[in-house]
């Protein structure tokens, strides 16, 4: 079995989130860890797909989270999600 990437692993991370298979509390304390770990490979990877990973998920979904109930911030996370994969779509990688 071949072994998955940085950058599958934190797109599986956040889809497990947003499909309600992780609670809020497991996604908040494992982001950041997983996003510093990760985040040098993917852009290694590809320098742009990271940028726009960082852009949608990090600094406008959980960099502004904070206060928001566990429904609204799944609201986010899953708009950011929705705008990243746009960006993808659209060519970016």
């Amino acid at each position: 079995m071949a072994r998955k990437s940085y950058t599958e692993l934190m797109f599986e991370f956040v889809q497990e989130y947003i499909s309600g298979d992780m609670p809020r509390m497991f996604f908040d304390l494992d982001f950041d860890h997983y996003f510093i770990k990760y985040y040098p490979a993917m852009e290694r990877l590809n320098p742009d797909m990271a940028g726009c990973f960082a852009y949608y998920l990090s600094e406008h979904g959980v960099d502004v989270s904070e206060g928001l109930s566990d429904a609204q911030h799944k609201n986010l996370i899953r708009r950011q999600w929705k705008k990243f994969s746009a960006a993808l779509k659209d060519g970016l990688w």
